[in-house]
């Protein structure tokens, strides 16, 4: 009989994976090739190192404690012109096979030329801010800030709406501050920014 537990096809130059019977398909492009790529307008998708990773629809929390921390960093650029903060709509590449959303990027300095047009953001961020939901794994987070911190992040801020906590990461190894209760996010790269968690998850 044929053997389906590993095989591979090309599709419209897409390499197609099939690692078992009834598992899903991986499918690998190039960094051209996802840049380039027809997506559903309404789905969002990362390349992890030349795979492609669809990503899940955020639940109301996810997206209030995202709002509450976008509206905050906005409202600090505003009154301090030393950057801006960028929501997940754009992707950045973070190397040659990777491209992520942060749900918040921090990007320092006045690119706004640079950021005119582009579909794909060639600027290393130097905050990116994940709100994590139930579904993502410690092992898909710990990847992702490996591949953050690789590139050139600063700081990645994790912010946990289940629990009502946020890690601040300086490297990828332990986090330097873990917030809760009264505590506020703060970092050395925003002079005067703070924002409590009671605000953050109101």
């Amino acid at each position: 009989s044929r053997d389906h537990s590993r095989y591979n096809r090309q599709k419209f130059g897409v390499v197609v994976i099939y690692t078992g019977l009834m598992s899903a398909a991986r499918i690998l492009l190039s960094a051209e090739e996802f840049d380039n790529y027809p997506f559903e307008e309404d789905k969002r998708y990362e390349l992890d190192e030349g795979e492609l990773i669809e990503m899940t629809r955020p639940a109301y929390q996810h997206n209030q404690a995202l709002q509450n921390l976008l509206v905050e960093l906005v409202l600090y650029f505003r009154k301090n012109r030393i950057g801006q903060a960028l929501v997940s709509e754009n992707l950045y590449a973070l190397s040659p096979t990777t491209r992520l959303a942060p749900d918040v990027a921090v990007i320092l300095g006045d690119h706004r030329a640079e950021l005119q047009n582009a579909k794909v953001i060639h600027i290393i961020p130097d905050i990116a801010a994940e709100v994590l939901s139930p579904s993502e794994t410690p092992a898909r987070i710990h990847r992702k800030m490996s591949q953050y911190f690789q590139a050139g992040v600063k700081e990645v801020w994790l912010v946990q709406p289940e629990d009502r906590t946020v890690e601040i990461w300086t490297g990828p190894k332990l986090p330097e501050q873990a917030l809760t209760g009264t505590d506020s996010i703060t970092s050395a790269l925003l002079p005067g920014f703070a924002l409590p968690l009671a605000d953050l998850f109101s």
